[in-house]
């Protein structure tokens, strides 16, 4: 009966053994993604007419110019008192913001020949920014070997790394970069990153 007990409280302990180095083996964690934002063409039917009887017209905002960057000139100071204006002046880099209105709009050409048409690029985000969840190879899964594929498939990238299968800062920020261009969750050495670099 002792060796029954012994027996079963072994194989008790052996099994949570298991189940807890399969838990350690799958490891997540939380990354950041960025924003998807894609720029588009719309097209617009501005109306022309003035009768609007039988038409699906709306009021639409428009941007009829885009915004842009200038050099302006402005004033150093308030107390400058030079006799010479221009020496009270400087040029700087403004921000000139995007001119909107609102104009008639026609859902489409098909209804009347009164309109004229706008293209205007709008950006559509496809994707919002924030936090996820996702799995990641193990600190102790990260094994000099591996680390030495993830080297090499930056490197063929143009990555300027050296091969020393350490997971150094260099490594990280290249891993970084690459998820960033690729539209990928970052901050971790991801099971995604490994499989679009190719690396087994």
């Amino acid at each position: 009966m002792k060796n029954l007990f012994l027996v079963i409280a072994t194989m008790c302990i052996s099994a949570f053994c298991i189940a807890q180095s399969q838990k350690k083996s799958n490891c997540t964690g939380s990354l950041k993604v960025d924003p998807i934002i894609q720029t588009q063409e719309k097209t617009h039917y501005i109306f022309t007419g003035s009768d609007t009887t039988g038409l699906n017209v709306t009021v639409t905002k428009i941007t009829v110019a885009e915004s842009r960057k200038e050099m302006v000139k402005r004033r150093k100071s308030v107390d400058c008192d030079s006799p010479n204006p221009e020496d009270c002046m400087t040029q700087v880099m403004e921000e000139i913001p995007a001119v909107t209105m609102n104009l008639y709009t026609l859902p489409g050409p098909d209804k009347t020949s009164e309109y004229d048409i706008r293209k205007e690029k709008v950006n559509i985000t496809t994707r919002e920014g924030g936090q996820v969840n996702e799995s990641i190879v193990c600190p102790k899964n990260r094994s000099s070997n591996l680390i030495k594929k993830v080297q090499q498939s930056l490197i063929k990238l143009g990555y300027p790394l050296t091969i020393n299968g350490v997971y150094d800062q260099a490594t990280s920020l290249s891993v970084t970069d690459f998820q960033r261009s690729n539209s990928l969750p970052f901050g971790d050495l991801t099971l995604g990153v490994l499989a679009a670099l190719g690396v087994k």
